[in-house]
């Protein structure tokens, strides 16, 4: 299924503000070919054989399960992130995290082709997979910390960098707390005892379960990454 408005969005986001449309993102449209995906759908596929993918709007979740059957979460992809960039491991799988995620995905022969044609997107793919590679790094630190408020503080920190806040403190969260969970490898009865005692020390206020207001600017100071 192609769909033109998330395509045209998923370039654009890639580029400086007020920078117009350009050759190169016109090409990448016309490449990509757009899925959409259902809350806790399997989307494995828009990987298969080596391809690329970026998220348009939505979550995607990549994970392990455990020989006990335990899930773990490796790496959250939200809009505008790219995954794909290492080989296939059939260890590993990808699912949508809510309904109407939209996924663009190119095969490989595509993006070299595209790299080849445009400096732009071979830029591009430099700069997404060093945010791939960021992410891992700043996740292996959050998850280093050494108590549960730690952890739970740290993850929100890097959250919020990652997700746009619209002129306010408040940012909301495109997972639930057993994602959290799984992906801090910590109990979900941790996770939510520890939402609260950050809410009692007024570190953050939970508007609902997942639209958290940071209240302490210096929580987020004392366990940014």
């Amino acid at each position: 299924m192609q769909d033109t408005i998330e395509c045209a969005s998923l370039f654009a986001s890639q580029q400086r503000p007020n920078q117009p449309q350009s050759e190169a993102g016109a090409a990448m449209m016309a490449a990509g070919r757009a899925s959409r995906w259902r809350r806790n759908q399997a989307c494995d596929a828009v990987i298969a054989r080596g391809a690329v993918a970026c998220i348009g709007t939505g979550a995607v979740r990549k994970f392990a399960l455990r020989p006990n059957g335990q899930r773990q979460i490796i790496d959250l992809a939200l809009a505008g992130d790219y995954v794909g960039f290492a080989p296939a491991d059939p260890g590993f799988f990808f699912e949508a995290v809510s309904n109407d995620t939209v996924i663009l995905s190119f095969t490989r022969e595509q993006i070299d082709g595209l790299v080849a044609r445009f400096p732009a997107i071979a830029a591009l793919m430099q700069r997404c997979t060093a945010d791939a590679i960021r992410r891992l790094e700043h996740h292996l630190l959050v998850q280093n910390r050494m108590t549960a408020r730690e952890k739970v503080s740290a993850y929100l920190a890097e959250m919020s960098h990652r997700i746009e806040r619209r002129g306010t403190n408040a940012i909301v969260l495109p997972i639930t707390r057993y994602d959290i969970a799984d992906h801090l490898g910590i109990a979900v009865e941790t996770v939510s005892r520890t939402m609260t005692v950050l809410c009692q020390r007024g570190s953050i206020t939970l508007r609902t379960p997942r639209v958290v207001e940071i209240r302490d600017p210096s929580m987020l100071s004392e366990t940014e990454c």
